[in-house]
Order: C-alpha cells, then structure tokens, then sequence
C-alpha cells in the first residue's frame, strides 16, 4: 500500500497541511479579539475630565478587527453545529472568559474555525492520497488530518486559558503590594483598584485588564461584593476569588484591609516560591530521559568511537 510514496510527497503533504494549520490560527488569533464597548468609552471619556491618568486601556474590549461581513458568515457557518444545550453554551461562554475573550462572535468565530480547519484538512488529506494513487491513504490521511484540524481551536483555548492563568498567578502578589500601599495612603478599595489597575498595565496587562473590568463594574452601579465576585468567577483563578472571598469578608466584619491584603501577598508570594521550588526539584526527573535517551548515546560514542575503531583493527580480528 505504501510502495508509491516517496519522500517528496511525504513532506509536500506535511508541509501543506502545516501551513494550512497556521494560516487558520493566524485568523482565529486575529479575528477572536473582543468588540467595542461604548459603555467603556464613554466613562474613560467622562474620566479623563477629572484625571490626568484614564482608565487603562482594555485591548480585549476596545478593538474590533471583526468586521459585520465576517461576523455574519461565522455566524451563518456555525449556527448548524452551536451546542443547543444551554449548559455547554455556558460552559464555553466561561472557557472564553477563563481565556480573556470577552467578544460576542468569538463562540461563532471559534466554531467555524473548527469547521474551516477541518474541511482543509479533509481536502488536503485527500489531496496527498490522490497523488499517492491510493485510496485508502487518501482516506486515512483525510481522516488523521480532519481530526487534527478540529482539534486545532480546542488545544489552542486551552492554551490561551492555562497561559492567562498563570499569568494572573504571578502578577497578583505585585498588584496587591500596590495595593496595601494605596490602601494604607487612604484610598477606598474602588479607588484602590483602579489606581493599581493603571500603574501595572505595562508590567501586567492581564491582571490590569480584570481590575480595570472590576473597576467599571463598580462604576455602572454594580455592588462592590458583586463585583469582586465576578472578578473570581470571570477569571477562573483560584488566587483572584480566595482574594475576591477575603476582601468580602474584611469589609463585611469591618477587619482591616490593609493588613488583609498584606497577609494575602504575602501568603501567595510564599506559594508562587513553593511552586518554583517545585519545578526546580522535577527538573532533575525531567533531565533523565533526553540525557539517557540522546546525550549519554552521543558522548559514549565521541569518547568510544576511535577507541573501539582501533580495537577492531588489532590483530586479534585479522587473521593471517
């Protein structure tokens, strides 16, 4: 069955199939960013008459590179195959809240991504079987290679979520030393946040993002409990809703915030240590495998390679 293939093809096939993988990526990557918000607009505009320093800029929010055309088409391509469960709907709702995509079409965008890459897939697949002259390699190859491109959007999100979380993970102890500071100079929790969400957007934009989301929530008369509630549920971050729960409970029992907040940095500051403690300690167990497996094969055979060249050249195997 595999008599005709030759490495030319091979690669033309692999080749193909990788740059119409990336080229659906680069237009998922491009087209899933979230709508404008005039709401937002609105308030930064009012905001920026009475301080010299707006609202920080949310990316995620403000842009729309999504045009009507588009939104309208993958709307169109992905309204057969949208989960009609309303539980999987808002389970992929908080997948992409998890992932910082607050955009409407980005559920419709994200489906017929899945759709486009698998039918380029399919295509190419059956494209390379065709030059193959084979049949049953065009079907196996249409099918590994659907597979993989409807696989294509989901790892991505996943991605997206685990990188996001990690990020928020990290740069929250920074943001709540701003904010014990801010706190302790007299500022309310609200003006708190928005004053930390400004001074870390360059070092942190996505904790940046959800303070200054949090903020604005405040503002269009949102109870600030609520607020900081959805700012744990919106984020899916473990630190960022035990942070939401604790400062919950200080305002409702009346404790200091300050020393709260401090407490909290401090205890996070000490896990992200224990968690790099703990990478450094599986680095040694991860080093086993390519060490055995490629570095130890390659020194023994640079450091015993002449010496047993000249081994087989003694007259011990050369008979006369």
């Amino acid at each position: 069955m595999f008599e005709g293939i030759t490495n030319q093809q091979i690669v033309f096939g692999a080749c193909l199939f990788g740059a119409t993988a990336m080229v659906g990526y680069l237009i998922a990557t491009r087209l899933t960013r979230a709508d404008r918000d005039p709401l937002r607009e609105r308030l930064s505009a009012g905001t920026q008459t009475h301080t010299r320093e707006p609202i920080p800029d949310d990316r995620g929010i403000r842009e729309s590179p999504v045009s009507p055309i588009v939104q309208r088409v993958s709307k169109a391509v992905a309204e057969p195959l949208m989960p009609k469960d309303r539980d999987e709907v808002s389970k992929l709702r908080r997948s992409f809240a998890h992932a910082g995509i607050y955009s409407t079409p980005a559920i419709h965008l994200f489906v017929m991504s899945k759709v486009v890459l698998c039918a380029v897939g399919v295509v190419s697949g059956l494209l390379v079987g065709l030059m193959f002259r084979e049949p049953m390699i065009a079907v196996v190859l249409a099918a590994f290679e659907g597979l993989i491109g409807l696989m294509i959007p989901t790892l991505w999100l996943k991605w997206q979520i685990s990188r996001r979380q990690w990020s928020l993970e990290t740069s929250l102890p920074d943001a709540l030393d701003l904010m014990v500071v801010c706190v302790e100079a007299g500022l309310t929790i609200d003006a708190a946040l928005q004053r930390v969400g400004q001074e870390i957007s360059l070092a942190h934009p996505d904790i940046s993002r959800e303070l200054g989301i949090t903020h604005m929530e405040t503002r269009v008369g949102v109870p600030r409990i609520e607020a900081l509630r959805n700012l744990g549920v919106r984020t899916g971050c473990a630190s960022l809703q035990s942070l939401a729960a604790m400062l919950v409970q200080a305002e409702r029992f009346g404790t200091s915030v300050g020393s709260a907040l401090r407490v909290h940095a401090e205890s996070l500051r000490i896990k992200r240590q224990h968690v790099a403690e703990e990478r450094a300690a599986k680095t040694t167990v991860k080093l086993a495998f390519p060490v055995v497996l490629f570095i130890f094969p390659t020194v023994v055979l640079v450091l015993g390679g002449p010496a047993f060249i000249l081994f087989f050249q003694s007259p011990m195997f050369h008979r006369q």
